[in-house]
Order: structure tokens, then C-alpha cells, then sequence
């Protein structure tokens, strides 16, 4: 029995269950829609242009003060042994989460954002010479050079783009150029070098597949601020290896910030999810919230078993901000704290907690209660939980009484949704780029790790050896998805991260990506390798997105990995059985003015537009999106 069965019974009694927001969003005028880059494209600043006009205006927003990204150093996440498969090279992460990264990041990012935006193929190049990474991206027939790093590009006279090699030939593209043309570096000494340095190609160095979903419940406020909130972030040890940079670190707001502080106006920022249902039978809050459930049912003091016995409620914490701690000192992570707190007053209750969807739990001690239960050695530097609450005894005698979980993550504030100074013409968005009100199951497991690989798969495959490193699968490999209870799969995108061979041999990569739906079998292909005979690295990324007929209960994703596969990654995009009526958001901007305070909330009962006037530049403070409990 699955919470769905809960939902047709309070639908059956007339429980006015109200709606979930799913991918909730205000989008600015001054700001354009970064949850996917397919949103992205439609920005009102390009989204009519071609060519160089358009290259130009999208290379100047990710490279002005309030709207682009800005050097720090590396951006890197999980446990993976190689550097090559921590880095972040995702647009979508690294505009919406981070805003900062280094060249070995920029230039990646670059090349993915004019991919994933439709707008043909791009590359990754490095110069050895110079210690430096950077981008081109191909339309009208050539290359053009863009770099977000170092803030160059080379635009001749009359606007037109050119590439590295015309650069590296032609004397008058390094003249005259105006601000975002090296600003920091010698002109004549950095020519010399352009032209000295070999030029390396990287292809499919970026990452794809993130999008900016989560479902806001009933009893759920998400803030969101411009500005750093009492030192927390995505806390790295190797933050705390380079002198330089825990200098900068430590510098007031402490945590990550531009060494460049002439490149933008921020550093990085906070967001706070916090959830609160009211789980009595007086509100509809559990209906709405529940992610998973068996006997149990909201009662007069809250939470309860339907039946005598055991039963269990989960309810998922899914963030697309990475979850991050309130760091205490660099040097350890043992003294972080607060990323993520369960606060829970209940009797005759046992929790556990779930990394992987509900694949494999933990318990979690709780020596009494009412409790606070600090998560953080168990999800900072995750993208979220399951949390379960197993009851057992009788109905009125087990009971959750009050449930409170706060989650802090790490947002980048060039993205967030700004004010500028007077009429602002806002829209709220919901869905996804395909209009569609769906929530994401994410599978990515490392396959360092061979019994965490073992839990999303068919079978560990024959040839695996997670030694080595360069080459860990080679063959075949199948990946199970399930679609979350009372849900079924629209849509997803599956990567891998492959190797390839090199040069004129690229010619005998034959790597590939396959999927079916609710059977093994009948494989459709939607990848094969088509690797350029300028490749210099041995491994490359490769990422497609695909929108099903009809919604299905699980997708099986097939990888054959020829010379090798080594990690992959699945997205997919749920809708659910039984769509939910529509309910009020609130939304409330918070700025100053002159240095005073205003703010201004706005009820909403589904997407829509609306005004927030301003009378001088404002300051931005924050903005929070909340869905009300409701009463039945």
C-alpha cells in the first residue's frame, strides 16, 4: 500500500488537498530564466538574434558585474578520486549554485551553455603555454573565440567574432578593443604567448542534465538572499590548501568571493528551505507533503497510525542548490554544522534517512524526544533526502505531533530574480521547459564505489575494475529508474563520462547510450560516438535529453562503454498520476531603498505576472516563495 492510496481516500472523504508548486520561479525582467538552458535561449535581451549579435549578448551578460559569473578557484563535489569527475562543468549548476569557478571551469561552461541552448557545437581550448582554458563556439561556418575567464573576446570593428587562430595571426584584434578585452593582463606579453603556445581541443569537456526543480509543499517557505548569511557554504579541504585562497576565504563576509573584486558586485549567497506541515487532521498538509507513507493518517494531535501495528510517512527534502553547513574552521569539517536540522516533538516514533531514494536507509539515534537532529556529516555537499518516520503501537499512541526540517544551501545571487530601479514587470513561473509540473529523480552513483553501484544497476558488468580509474567499465552497462510512488517518468536526460581514443584513432570510439521503458529490452539508441579528430584529452562527457510518448513506471538506461565508460548520470523528469487542483503561492520581495527597508508581498493562485515598483536603485535583500498550510 503506497501514500497513493492515502490520497484517493481524502479525495473520496472531499479533502480539499491543495497543489504543490513544482519548479517555482520568479523571473526578473533584469535576469534571465537559468532553470534549464533550453529557458535560458529565451531570454527577451537574444532570444530573436543569430550569429555574432547573438554571441555577443549572451558572452556580455555572463561576463557584466550584476548578472555574470566570477573567478575564484575550483568548484568540485562528491568523493571521486579524480579531479576529472568532481569538477563541476554544469551551466546550470554553476550559474544558479556557485557564479564562480576558474578557467578549467569557464571555458567548459562556455562551450556547454551555446550547446545546450540549441545553438550548435562549441569546444573547450586549452593553451599550455599559458597555463589557460577557454572556449569557441562554431556558427556561420567558423570559430569564435569567447572567454568568460579572462573576459576576451575578439571582436573586430564592425562586431564581427573571430577565433583563436585568426587571433593568433592577426595583430590588429589584439588593438582598441575597450574593457572586456584582458583587463587585467599585458596586452603585448599575452599576444606573444597567443602566438607562441600550442592550442589544445577538448571536446564534451562540460557536463549537462541539471535543472533547477524541487516542489515546494504546503507549510514550506524557500528564502533566498543576495548576500552571504552567517558563513555558509560548500565547504572544501582544498579551500584550506592554497595560501592565497584561504586568505580570500577568511577575508570579511567570509567564504567563497572574487579574487577580482572589480568583476562583479557579489560574493556567494544563502538560500533556506523550511518545512513545517501541520500534521494534524485539522489541515491538509500531510496529503500534500507526503512523499511516501503506509497506516498512517493526521489525527487529532498529529500524525498517527490508520491501524494498529507499524507504519511509516517519508517526506523528501530535494534541492536543485546544493545543501551546505554553517563551516567552522577550514582546516576540518567536523565542527560544520546546521546544514540540515530535523526538529521533531513525537512518541513511539523510529527515524531513518536515505541518500539514494529510498534504495538503501540508515537509522537515525535520537536518545529522546522532542528532538533537533543535526544531518550535516550525513548531507552537506548532497542535493537532498528521504526522511522516514516509522510508527509503531496504537492509532492516538503513536503520533508526530510537530515536524520542522531546515535546510540551508548555496546560491549564486547573479541569477536570483532582481529589482531595478523603477517599474518591474515580474512573471512567476511553475514547470519545466516543457510546461510540464514534474519532479526529478537523479541517479548518479560513483563508480569508484562498487556497492553503491550495485544498487542502480541490472548487474555489476563482467569487464569493472573501479582501480582503474581511466577505464572502469568497458561493455555493457544497464541502469534501473523507478519513478517515485504516485508518479510516472515524462522525460529525462542520461549522461556518461566515457573515455576516448585520441586523434585520427577518435574514428574508433564507438561508445553509446541506449534506453527502454519498463522492460530490459528493445533498446532504442540516442547517443553514439562521433568524437573530433582534433580530441587531445582522454575523456570527454556526453548528455541527451528525451522526452517520452507517454509517461512509464521506470526507464532502464543501457551504457556501453567502448574503449570505457567511467561514471554516469540520470535525470528523470516525473509527473504524477493524479494532477492536483491549483492552491495559493505567496511571494514577498525584501530591498532597500536609500537605505531604508521595503518590501512587498504578493498572493498568487498560479503562474502569473505582476508589478513591483521601485523609486531609487534598490538593494536587493531577498526574496521568499512560500505555499500556505491550508485547513480542510
Amino acid at each position: 500500500m503506497r501514500v497513493v492510496i492515502i490520497w484517493l481516500l481524502c479525495f473520496a472523504a472531499g479533502c480539499p488537498v491543495a497543489a504543490r508548486q513544482y519548479a517555482p520561479r520568479v523571473v526578473s525582467p533584469h535576469r534571465a530564466d537559468a532553470y534549464s538552458m533550453k529557458t535560458f535561449r529565451q531570454y527577451h535581451r537574444w532570444r530573436d538574434l543569430q550569429g555574432d549579435a547573438l554571441a555577443w549578448e549572451v558572452y556580455r551578460y555572463l561576463v557584466d558585474t550584476r548578472t555574470g559569473l566570477f573567478h575564484m578557484n575550483q568548484v568540485l563535489e562528491g568523493r571521486e578520486v579524480l579531479g576529472e569527475y568532481r569538477t563541476v562543468r554544469d551551466p546550470v549548476k554553476i550559474l544558479n549554485v556557485y557564479g564562480y569557478g576558474y578557467c578549467g571551469i569557464f571555458g567548459p561552461v562556455m562551450a556547454g551553455i551555446w550547446q545546450d541552448m540549441g545553438l550548435g557545437p562549441a569546444r573547450t581550448v586549452v593553451l599550455p603555454g599559458w597555463n589557460h582554458v577557454t572556449a569557441e563556439v562554431f556558427y556561420d561556418g567558423g570559430w569564435h573565440y569567447l572567454d568568460i575567464d579572462v573576459r576576451a573576446a575578439f571582436r573586430r570593428p564592425d562586431g564581427r567574432l573571430a577565433s583563436l587562430a585568426e587571433a593568433r595571426e592577426d595583430a590588429g584584434l589584439w588593438r582598441d578593443r575597450g574593457p572586456l578585452f584582458f583587463p587585467n593582463d599585458p596586452l603585448d606579453r599575452t599576444r606573444e604567448i597567443y602566438r607562441r603556445t600550442p592550442v589544445h581541443h577538448y571536446h564534451g569537456f562540460n557536463q549537462s542534465g541539471h535543472t533547477m526543480d524541487f516542489v515546494l509543499r504546503q507549510g514550506e517557505t524557500l528564502t533566498r538572499w543576495w548576500t552571504p548569511q552567517d558563513g555558509r557554504w560548500h565547504h572544501l579541504p582544498e579551500y584550506n590548501d592554497v595560501p592565497w585562497l584561504r586568505r580570500l576565504i577568511e577575508q570579511p563576509p567570509r567564504g567563497p568571493k572574487p579574487n577580482h573584486r572589480h568583476f562583479t558586485i557579489h560574493n556567494h549567497a544563502n538560500g533556506r528551505f523550511v518545512y513545517e506541515p501541520d500534521l494534524t487532521a485539522r489541515s491538509t498538509d500531510f496529503e500534500d507533503g507526503v512523499y511516501d507513507g503506509r497506516n498512517v493518517r493526521p489525527g487529532r494531535e498529529g500524525l498517527t497510525l490508520a491501524e494498529p501495528g507499524r507504519g511509516y510517512a517519508v517526506f523528501e527534502v530535494r534541492t536543485p542548490y546544493i545543501i551546505v553547513p554553517r563551516v567552522g574552521q577550514l582546516e576540518t569539517t567536523a565542527d560544520d554544522r546546521e546544514a540540515a536540522v530535523v526538529e521533531i516533538d513525537a512518541r513511539g516514533v523510529q527515524l531513518m534517512l536515505s541518500l539514494d531514494a529510498g534504495l538503501t536507509w540508515q537509522p537515525l539515534p535520537v536518545r529522546a524526544l522532542p528532538a533537533a537532529i543535526d544531518l550535516t556529516p550525513r548531507v552537506a555537499g548532497t542535493y537532498g533526502y528521504l526522511l522516514k518516520i516509522v510508527l509503531e503501537g496504537q492509532p492516538g499512541e503513536a503520533v508526530v505531533r510537530r515536524l520542522r526540517q531546515t535546510t540551508w544551501v548555496q546560491v549564486a545571487p547573479a541569477a536570483l530574480p532582481a529589482l531595478g530601479k523603477g517599474v518591474n514587470r515580474l512573471e512567476y513561473h511553475t514547470g519545466d521547459h516543457y510546461g510540464m509540473e514534474t519532479r526529478v529523480v537523479e541517479v548518479g552513483p560513483s563508480a569508484s564505489e562498487p556497492n553503491q553501484l550495485a544498487r542502480h544497476v541490472l548487474r555489476l558488468p563482467k569487464d569493472y575494475d573501479p582501480r582503474r580509474t581511466t577505464a572502469r567499465i568497458r561493455g555493457e552497462l544497464v541502469v534501473k529508474v523507478e519513478a517515485p510512488p504516485g508518479t510516472t517518468i515524462a522525460w529525462f536526460s542520461a549522461s556518461g563520462s566515457f573515455r576516448t581514443h585520441l586523434h585520427q584513432a577518435a574514428r574508433r570510439t564507438r561508445n553509446l547510450i541506449q534506453y527502454a521503458v519498463n522492460q530490459p529490452d528493445g533498446f532504442q539508441e540516442i547517443y553514439r560516438a562521433q568524437v573530433p579528430t582534433d580530441t587531445e584529452h582522454w575523456h570527454y562527457n556526453a548528455a541527451r535529453e528525451i522526452r517520452l510518448d507517454q509517461p512509464v513506471e521506470r526507464l532502464f538506461i543501457r551504457y556501453v562503454g567502448d574503449p570505457a565508460l567511467n561514471n554516469f548520470r540520470i535525470y528523470a523528469h516525473c509527473v504524477e498520476q493524479r494532477p492536483r487542483p491549483s492552491g495559493p503561492v505567496r511571494i514577498t520581495h525584501v530591498w532597500k531603498e536609500n537605505g531604508s527597508r521595503r518590501s512587498k508581498q504578493i498572493t498568487l493562485t498560479g503562474p502569473a505576472s505582476y508589478i513591483v515598483t521601485t523609486g531609487a536603485e534598490p538593494e536587493n535583500e531577498r526574496i521568499d516563495i512560500s505555499v500556505p498550510s491550508r485547513r480542510r
